[in-house]
């Protein structure tokens, strides 16, 4: 029997409310329609289906806890008695006496009905959770079948004082509307909103990472540094913010030495990453050290990476060292990509015997 708990990651005391939120996080996540093509995440988001299917059933919860067999689809309350109604004789009617309350008794009372006032300020209170809820679920709902306008506005609806979903709720809008609608100015509100209420660092890491994504694309870079810095290494978007750094360093700030230390961290991290090679690559060309180009783009030639780009780079640090039947050899092999860069470079160099004047430089 699987271990709906670990799967879910959360502990065997967790509340109703701890395993919704586990199970909302997870599915966002692992959810087919954000890895597409990818069997793992479509096998972890069934299991992650499973587990929260069971455990969010009382009934189903507790013959879990007790290593009982059952199938998912068994209908429990089929099982559950029936109330037979009550004999005649208890409708029967007496006068009853008159009762005399004791010291007791009134302290029982005044213990009543302070729990029903309290009840009438606790309840108002789970009932606008309740409501927040419902709509943060349709949000999500709406979000995975592509309709991001319908989510955005549930989302709003979900969005109150005391509800237990605002950061949640303020993720989701940031990422429809960066990555979906590309709003960045909108999404900073929900941004900041989100900060104010998120209460894991995982989430602040997620907020921090968006914003700096919004910073870069409204031409903002040292804010979009300042922020991608303050993501977290436990983060999933850590990498991610090392590498929009390094871009924003090499194209935007012209900072080349922060830059290739960061894409250093990343290809350390994970040695078949080619895209962090290939910027480097691109790094030592602007250094005019072409033939560290030359080694980087050599190395990446058949890996899983653009090849038109790489074959195109490769030729251009091959004319810089001289090196032109190579560098017109690559340069026909990026043309064969349709890259338009490549066929101007090779009508400029490779058909002409002059010195090389290259409007790339």
């Amino acid at each position: 029997m699987p271990d709906y708990y670990a799967i879910l990651g959360i502990h065997q005391n967790a509340t109703s409310g701890q395993i919704k939120v586990a199970y909302r996080r997870l599915a966002l996540q692992y959810h087919p329609d954000k890895n597409p093509e990818n069997q793992l995440a479509e096998k972890q988001f069934i299991e992650i289906t499973e587990a929260y299917e069971v455990l969010s059933d009382p009934i189903k919860r507790d013959r879990y806890d007790l290593g009982l067999d059952f199938d998912l689809n068994d209908d429990f309350d089929l099982y559950r008695e029936r109330r037979r109604p009550p004999p005649p004789h208890f409708y029967y009617k007496y006068k009853p006496e008159k009762k005399v309350y004791s010291r007791r008794d009134y302290m029982y009372a005044t213990a009543a009905v302070t729990a029903i006032l309290i009840t009438a300020v606790i309840f108002p209170i789970y009932l606008l959770q309740i409501t927040s809820e419902k709509y943060f679920n349709k949000a999500v709902s709406l979000y995975l079948a592509g309709k991001y306008y319908s989510a955005l506005h549930h989302v709003d609806l979900s969005i109150k004082d005391l509800s237990s979903t605002n950061d949640e709720a303020c993720a989701l809008a940031s990422v429809i509307l960066v990555h979906k609608l590309n709003k960045y100015d909108y999404a900073i509100k929900y941004i900041d909103k989100g900060l104010d209420y998120a209460s894991g660092d995982s989430l602040e890491s997620e907020f921090h990472y968006l914003k700096g994504i919004c910073y870069a694309k409204t031409e903002k870079p040292q804010l979009a540094l300042l922020e991608f810095r303050q993501v977290r290494e436990s983060s999933i978007n850590y990498d991610s913010s090392l590498f929009r750094s390094a871009l924003i360093l090499t194209y935007q700030s012209s900072d080349l030495d922060s830059a290739e230390h960061l894409l250093d961290q990343l290809i350390t991290r994970n040695g078949e990453n080619y895209a962090a090679q290939y910027f480097k690559g691109i790094i030592f060309e602007k250094k005019e050290e072409h033939h560290k180009a030359f080694e980087m783009f050599s190395y990446l030639v058949g890996k899983s990476f653009n090849q038109a780009a790489i074959y195109y780079h490769l030729a251009r640090s091959e004319i810089k060292l001289d090196l032109s039947d190579s560098a017109c050899a690559h340069l026909k092999i990026a043309s064969d990509f349709n890259l338009m860069e490549a066929k101007q470079l090779m009508n400029l160099y490779c058909k002409q015997e002059s010195i090389f004047m290259s409007p790339y430089d």
